[in-house]
């Protein structure tokens, strides 16, 4: 599947003053230059989590009033903004089932990961979006980059942070998806995850000028490829995106959807063996969440795995109580 939309654009006039900011976010010129000024230390650490590698990923929450901030932000600008499709990272009606769909029935699948993304988008990056694709006035993009950043980066985990991420290449995006749409080929980002396909056979020399297209794509922006993730499959095998199978359509992998049902079967060993407690009650909620995952992608399966859960329900909760 191609992507239909390929245009990205605001279509709102800009705002040409903080005046104008203040009537368009609904919050005062005061408060919003007091948040700028101390954004910093208006998030909270949400979650951390040791990669692969050792690093550690921080996820961050704004505290109040600078949330309600963010809300205002993408209900009042991003909400603006028109996304093109191959767009599909936290975006209305976009996810990672839309785009390993772009992806099915490829022949050749080539898949890369941005080091450090979030971390990785600065200050400068930010200001640019609002300065030059939003056309916002000096001093408004600069009090945006303020309310959006902490430490001079993009925090993940906020509200307004998903947004700024996929306009992260606004310059170089458009340009480079609609050169490989002329070669035949499909491209995608879901976030920091990029994949480009193609329905034909194509070139090793074919193979590098597609990889180094968007490296320089990251490096105009300053970020770096995380060549660990690279990878090259055909359909001679097994071929992910965004860790759907898609050699015909999208799909979980039989291992998966084995440990889902082994779940099941495991919860309902517990419920016979008169298993007790709110671990019960816990794992009942992590599997019915993995069921119906598997339902998106295999709704025969999924639907009976899910009558199995729901006859389970009366007695795990009754047992909870």
């Amino acid at each position: 599947m191609t992507p239909t939309n390929n245009r990205l654009y605001y279509n709102c006039k800009p705002i040409l003053s903080m005046p104008a900011l203040s009537r368009a976010l609904g919050v005062s010129e005061p408060m919003l230059r007091e948040l700028a000024s101390t954004a910093d230390s208006r998030y909270r650490c949400a979650d951390e989590i040791e990669k692969p590698d050792g690093s550690i990923r921080q996820t961050f929450d704004a505290h109040l009033p600078l949330k309600n901030v963010h809300a205002r932000i993408k209900t009042k600008i991003f909400y603006r903004v028109a996304f093109p499709d191959y767009l599909t990272g936290s975006l209305k009606g976009q996810d990672y089932k839309t785009n390993a769909s772009l992806h099915a029935g490829a022949r050749i699948v080539i898949c890369e990961d941005i080091g450090n993304f979030f971390p990785s988008t600065k200050a400068q990056v930010v200001f640019d979006i609002w300065r030059y694709f939003f056309g916002f006035a000096d001093d408004v993009a600069d009090c945006l980059t303020w309310l959006t950043t902490k430490d001079e980066a993009l925090p993940q985990g906020a509200i307004t942070s998903s947004y700024l991420a996929n306009l992260a290449f606004w310059r170089e995006e458009p340009s480079v998806q609609a050169y490989f749409v002329r070669l035949g080929v499909t491209y995608s980002r879901y976030v920091d995850d990029l994949a480009i396909s193609s329905k034909r056979f194509i070139t090793a020399n074919e193979k590098t000028s597609l990889v180094s297209t968007v490296y320089g794509m990251f490096a105009s922006r300053g970020y770096k490829p995380k060549r660990r993730k690279h990878e090259l499959r055909t359909n001679k095998g097994q071929m992910f995106v965004t860790k759907l199978l898609i050699n015909e359509r999208p799909a979980l992998t039989k291992k998966e959807r084995s440990a889902i049902r082994a779940a099941v079967f495991q919860l309902e060993r517990q419920v016979r063996d008169g298993s007790t407690g709110t671990t019960v009650k816990k794992d009942y909620q992590r599997t019915l969440g993995r069921v119906s995952k598997l339902a998106r992608f295999h709704q025969k399966h999924g639907e009976e795995l899910k009558q199995a859960m729901y006859a389970l329900r009366p007695f795990i909760f009754t047992k909870c109580r």
